[in-house]
């Protein structure tokens, strides 16, 4: 294949992942995207799962169930990003381009370690106070997906899970990345959570 039929597949394939990524974040699509944070955090807690054990909730919460599991998912990201419009905008790029180089964007990650995460959710939680029933809050599995830009997940220990269990959820636990991370997990959590509560769990591909 010439180098000009190379540039032009490349091309065409990632304006379809783009417009697939225009689809997928547009406001409408937010059961969605809840689906796939739990998917993705079940995933990386090494757990064998069917597609039809994820059941979104119309009616939340939860977001979505699995098993025992009433996840409530929230998401974490860089303080005033616009993720939709920002695919929206790399879509257009695409569009003009004439060529895949044009298209190529350094990028330096930056690590976070579980504490950092750990002070990411606690803020989050803090500020989750008083917006749902305590009831209610003693029965959902709070998932944070932390996605900010140019941040992966780095090494270092957990904190201590005193840091979250006064906040009233059952379970409180991060996906970033290939990594799932459980901060804390109530004695009426579900086992597959009870399980790794306090350890970072890292997805195998085998």
């Amino acid at each position: 294949m010439s180098s000009k039929k190379v540039k032009h597949r490349l091309l065409s394939d990632i304006r379809e992942d783009l417009k697939a990524s225009v689809a997928f974040f547009a406001p409408e699509n937010k059961l969605e995207r809840e689906l796939w944070d739990c998917r993705e955090f079940v995933l990386n807690l090494n757990l064998s799962a069917k597609d039809e054990e994820f059941v979104v909730q119309k009616n939340d919460p939860p977001d979505v169930v699995f098993r025992e599991a009433r996840f409530e998912s929230k998401e974490i990201m860089d303080w005033g990003r616009r993720r939709h419009q920002e695919y929206r905008d790399a879509l257009a790029r695409a569009e003009l381009a004439i060529d895949p180089a044009e298209l190529l964007q350094h990028h330096t990650p930056v690590d976070l370690s579980p504490a950092e995460i750990g002070d990411l959710v606690e803020r989050e939680l803090t500020d989750l106070r008083n917006k749902y029933e305590t009831a209610l809050m003693h029965t959902l599995d709070l998932l944070f997906y932390v996605n900010l830009k140019n941040h992966r997940l780095g090494a270092g220990p957990m904190p201590s899970d005193s840091r979250f269990a006064g906040f009233g959820w059952r379970s409180v636990s991060a996906l970033i990345g290939w990594g799932a991370l459980v901060f804390y997990a109530a004695p009426n959590a579900p086992e597959f959570i009870r399980s790794v509560a306090g350890r970072v769990t890292v997805r195998r591909f085998e």
